[in-house]
């Protein structure tokens, strides 16, 4: 009887199989690394608050994905694609108008607060629910906008109304090409529909009256390693032009290279 593949040895298979693809992750990767470590920058207003959390949240999510697609978890992968994808949107719908969405960005805390001790305010300290109150007080007027029979309304997200939807978000960021191609198809994966099982199930060993999952299917890879990258290459970008976090120039370097290597792996 043939002994198990340990996880390492699976690793090394799939790093090993799909090694330029990895290669140009992990370069990006221990930029990115080594730059947080470094880094003790002080922000000076909201957009710059907004971008070393955004920055952070990403760097996870990035990290995440890579470790991920090296023991061909691509449904999880795919998941937490999704959410460095919608990442990018954001950073980019901030970039646009940095001190008024970063100011919303941050004040949207506090009305989530206050919606949550609304709901669940025998759970919350007297002095939680003062506190609240008080700053949901101060911010809630930058959500409130009057719709075409001039009722005041209150938005149900953070970017809205200047953004009717996730997906108008995306248009107005020029990324409506993604939002079809990958935001909605990883959507399938996030919500369990059942094209979020055909990983599984497409290759299934069958015999007799036995069969069997396929549970490493690992075809999606250098999809989601090139986009992943893309991804994260831009939303680097963005923060370092504002907070630089790395050296401008090898930063560059480093994405243009990937974006090379992908699009002519793309084009084969």
């Amino acid at each position: 009887m043939n002994k198990p593949t340990t996880e390492e040895e699976f690793r090394q298979v799939i790093q090993t199989k799909y090694s330029e693809h990895f290669s140009h992750i992990y370069v990006l990767h221990q930029l990115a690394e080594s730059a947080i470590h470094r880094y003790r920058g002080f922000t000076s207003n909201h957009y710059q608050g907004s971008l070393v959390l955004i920055f952070g949240r990403t760097y996870k999510c990035y990290d995440s994905i890579r470790r991920l697609c090296e023991v061909a978890l691509c449904e999880d992968a795919g998941v937490l694609l999704r959410s460095l994808l919608n990442l990018m949107a954001v950073t980019r719908w901030i970039s646009q108008d940095p001190q008024t969405r970063a100011k919303r960005h941050f004040d949207w805390y506090w009305v989530s607060q206050n919606s949550y001790a609304q709901k669940a305010h025998e759970l919350v300290p007297r002095q939680r629910l003062l506190t609240i109150e008080k700053h949901f007080n101060v911010v809630k007027s930058q959500f409130e906008y009057k719709d075409k029979q001039g009722k005041i309304k209150f938005a149900k997200h953070w970017y809205a109304p200047d953004a009717r939807s996730i997906r108008d978000l995306f248009e107005k960021v020029e990324l409506t090409e993604h939002y079809d191609d990958a935001y909605g198809p990883l959507s399938s994966i996030e919500h369990s529909d059942i094209d979020a099982f055909l990983g599984m199930t497409r290759d299934m060993k069958r015999g007799g009256s036995e069969s069997r999952l396929e549970m490493s299917d690992d075809k999606p890879i250098p999809h989601y390693l090139r986009n992943a990258f893309q991804y994260f290459g831009d939303i680097f970008r963005i923060c370092n032009a504002s907070i630089q976090i790395e050296e401008p120039a090898q930063l560059e370097q480093i994405i243009e290279a990937g974006i090379a290597f992908y699009a002519g792996k793309q084009k084969k």
